[in-house]
């Protein structure tokens, strides 16, 4: 038995690319591949009955003892035959076919790469284009509430200002009003007891005047009735405008005890300091 190996080799190990570029460049050459095939055999319209390429021939081992026989090509490099048809070499024509071959497929898988090279950039561009784009409008966005918190703050410290102002106002008024509020109860607690201290003099009084008072007319008594409320009015708590009645009437803001019922509406200032009068108040004495 005899095993034949041949050894086809139409293309350079150096001219072929990988297979991956290889089968993206056919895809797109195709076209190119056409018009080359087709100004060779239009140059050549008895190429198509030419023999293979490159033939190598059967190196037959010696035989051996055993019946096998097998065929090993040579490890040796070996010179192409040259190829003739019709008393013309063709091999060199060959060859040139081949490297043009071998230079379009170089030439397309190169502007392949260039191509794709500039398509990933074009692609990177646009890709940080669109993040950049997105970062600004977060930004702005971040920087718009940032002075929308801003604003609020400033209205709300303005606030906590105007009531921290409002509340002491507030309690100075309280104060001032506290403060009139005791100065009236004293003034109030003073005319109750010199009210008290009168009437116990009036009834001491009374009690002295009882035995002399029996011989006396009606009419002496009715006398005697008048110089004691004339005695009960005191130069102290006498009215200041009109001195005959009783000052019952506290004005404001002064807190004078000085005018009674009759002259109070009457009255505009202070008989006693001349202060403006803002407002009064009645006590009774009774």
């Amino acid at each position: 038995m005899a095993v034949e190996a041949h050894h086809l080799r139409v293309l350079a190990p150096q001219f072929i690319p990988n297979s991956r570029e290889l089968g993206k460049a056919t895809e797109n050459s195709s076209a190119m591949l056409g018009d080359v095939q087709t100004r060779f055999f239009m140059s050549n319209p008895l190429s198509c009955q030419v023999a293979p390429l490159v033939y190598n021939p059967v190196v037959t081992a010696a035989p051996s003892e055993s019946s096998l026989t097998v065929a090993v090509s040579a490890g040796k490099k070996r010179t192409r035959e040259s190829v003739s048809f019709l008393g013309e070499d063709l091999s060199s024509l060959f060859q040139n076919q081949m490297a043009e071959l071998d230079r379009v497929l170089a030439d397309h898988t190169e502007r392949m790469r260039t191509e794709h090279s500039e398509r990933r950039r074009r692609f990177s561009r646009q890709l940080a284009a669109v993040v950049e784009d997105g970062v600004r409008k977060r930004l702005q966005a971040k920087e718009q509430e940032i002075e929308r918190v801003k604003k609020l703050n400033w209205a709300l410290e303005e606030r906590i200002r105007t009531l921290f102002v409002e509340n002491q106002i507030w309690r100075e008024l309280a104060q001032t009003n506290e403060a009139t509020a005791n100065l009236l109860r004293t003034n109030l607690e003073q005319v109750l007891a010199a009210q008290v201290s009168f009437k116990d003099e009036q009834r001491q009084g009374c009690d002295v005047d009882a035995g002399a008072g029996d011989a006396e007319s009606c009419c002496c008594g009715e006398k005697d009735d008048r110089k004691t409320v004339a005695l009960a009015i005191t130069p102290q708590r006498a009215c200041r405008c009109c001195g005959q009645k009783e000052a019952t009437v506290l004005l404001l803001a002064c807190r004078h005890l000085c005018l009674c019922a009759g002259c109070a509406p009457a009255t505009h200032s202070c008989p006693v300091c001349n202060c403006n009068k803002s407002g009064s108040v009645f006590i009774n004495l009774s």
